[in-house]
This record gives structure tokens, sequence and C-alpha cells, in this order.
């Protein structure tokens, strides 16, 4: 991982505490079955939500570690669905947050959101709000998928494949997926004005302990290409709980200097809005 420096030379550790985010970035997948690409978008306006282990509601907080010490809390949660673009879809936040220790140093204020369609599960509306000591960025991106474009706040247009992902929207993807050892998985992501497939290899099973509990896990490790919310040179693993609500569990980076943790502290289950899967 790159780490930003501050003027005093400090690396900015703190900048773990939007690893959740970044995973959004890193952790996409799509079904083997599909030829490793992202399914094409359906457009009937009458068709039930699919069936996803998330709903609104859903609230996952993490604590940010760089070794022994606490670097801040991130956060992702799932609030009621809305109108995007006139289609109804899942609101997802996600917030980083630097304590009050790292913040002396290196003050992290991010925030992330999408908009994932409730039927087709792919994006319709993408923004990040960047806030990391002196860097600051603004992002707002509305996905057409019918027409194949995405559509930058700036007024650029950018051709993009049916069903493709945001960085975010394709974290959310991967859990509705049946990851399996030895199945590697792609899914076709757009950002930064890029569009390439992104692959996660999956390792295999592990039970592990973090703040939230103990759980039985799925170890994956996706194969970084393009940029996600920061720079990234380095091995990530994730262990996601294995079983119907695919909840990240647990990540981990290693950097020259040591590694940086995302360990689930708490969760609050959501609401599917289809009864095919109940967490």
């Amino acid at each position: 991982m790159i780490l930003r420096r501050d003027e005093t030379g400090i690396p900015p550790a703190v900048l773990v505490a939007a690893l959740i985010a970044l995973l959004a970035a890193t952790a996409a997948a799509a079904d083997p079955a599909a030829g490793g690409e992202s399914a094409a978008v359906a457009t009937d306006s009458t068709a039930a939500p699919a069936a996803v282990p998330y709903g609104p509601g859903e609230l996952l907080v993490f604590s940010i570690d760089y070794g022994p010490v606490n670097a801040g809390e991130a956060s992702l949660e799932v609030g009621d669905v809305v109108d995007s673009g006139g289609h109804p879809c899942y609101p997802v936040e996600s917030k980083a947050t630097s304590n009050r220790f790292f913040s002396a140093f290196y003050l992290v204020r991010d925030k992330v959101i999408t908009h994932i369609d409730i039927r087709t599960l792919a994006t319709r509306y993408f923004s990040k709000r960047l806030r990391e000591g002196d860097y600051r960025k603004n992002v707002a991106i509305r996905y057409d998928q019918e027409a194949g474009k995405a559509r930058h706040l700036d007024g650029r247009d950018e051709d993009v494949p049916p069903g493709v992902q945001d960085i975010l929207s394709a974290f959310y993807f991967v859990r509705t997926l049946p990851l399996e050892p030895g199945k590697p998985a792609l899914v076709t992501t757009h950002s930064s004005r890029k569009t390439y497939d992104l692959e996660v290899v999956v390792h295999g099973r592990e039970r592990i302990t973090v703040p939230a509990g103990t759980f039985d896990c799925i170890v994956v490790q996706p194969v970084i290409q393009g940029e996600g919310l920061f720079q990234f040179e380095g091995d990530l693993t994730i262990w996601l709980s294995d079983d119907a609500r695919r909840l990240p569990v647990l990540m981990k980076t290693k950097v020259k200097v040591g590694a940086i943790d995302a360990s689930l502290k708490s969760f609050r289950p959501g609401r599917p809005l289809n009864p095919e899967v109940r967490p």
C-alpha cells in the first residue's frame, strides 16, 4: 500500500480507517458460471427484488488497527430503498473516521455512497467524498445501465458494459455469490474513469475470532487491477462468514512496516426484501 505522508514525514497509518471502502474496490467477484462477466441488466420494472443476504437496516462496524494501535473506525450501512434515476435502489453508505489520537496527526473523514438496483444489483449511482489530511477529492457518477454510460459530475460520459459495478456496489455483489475454493471469480468494475475486470481467488475455509464473535469463514484474496479508493500494492486477504450472510469479518493487508487489520466489532442484521434469503 502506498501511504501518503504529511509534511512531518509521518506515514499516515490512519488512512487504513477507510480500508472498508478500499475493500469495495478489491473484493469484487462474479458468478463463474457467467463466464467471468457481470450479468446483463434486466429492465423489467415488475421483477421481484433479487435475493440478497443484506437489506435495509444492516449496519457493520469495524475497528481499524495498525499492529497493536487502534487507528479509527469504519462502517457500512444499508438504508431504506430510494428512487435513483427512476429505479428502486439500496442506498449503501461507507464511512471512515480516524480516532482522536490519530486525527491529531492525520485527520480522516471519508464518505462513500452507492445506489444498488434492487432487481439487477448493478450500480445506478456512486459518490465519494474524501478528506484525508490535506487531501480532498469529490466524485459523483450516475450510471445509465440501459444506455451503457457512466455520466460523471464534470459532464463527461464514458462507455460501460451492462451490469457494471462501482467500487462499493462490487463488494455487495460478491456477498451474493456461491464462492467455492479453487474457483476464481470476476466482475467488471468502473472507477477512476477506467473499466476493468477484477478477480477474486477463493482459498479455503477457516474459523476466526474477532470482537463481534467467532465465525466460520471463507478466505478470499483479490487480484488488484486499476485504482480503488487508495493506491494499493500488496497482499489483501478477506474473511467472509461462510453462511448466507457473507459478512466481512476480517480484512488484513501486509505493508512494509507491519500489517493493517479491519475487524468486525458489531453488526445489526438488515431486512431482506426477498424472503428467499434470511440471514
